[in-house]
């Protein structure tokens, strides 16, 4: 599985899932690929104007994801 942020602005390296077999679940998608890589990558390119959106994968739809998302995100469409 692989990850990248784009926007007008540029678009941040493409993230990879640990190929060691690492399962993506909620808490896997929350601590490693948004808290440490994605979004810090994305503030990076846009600072703190952004828009995230992303698909209705499970682990992106956990009640868990979302709240991280509304609390950490200047603006999220579900």
């Amino acid at each position: 599985m692989v990850s990248v942020g784009v926007s007008k602005l540029g678009y941040t390296n493409l993230i990879l899932v640990d190929s060691s077999g690492a399962k993506v679940n909620g808490a896997y998608y929350r601590n490693v690929l948004l808290s440490q890589q994605l979004l810090p990558a994305i503030r990076q390119i846009s600072g703190e104007f952004f828009i995230f959106q992303q698909d209705s994968a499970p682990a992106h739809r956990a009640r868990e994801t979302i709240s991280l998302l509304e609390r950490e995100t200047p603006t999220f469409i579900s």
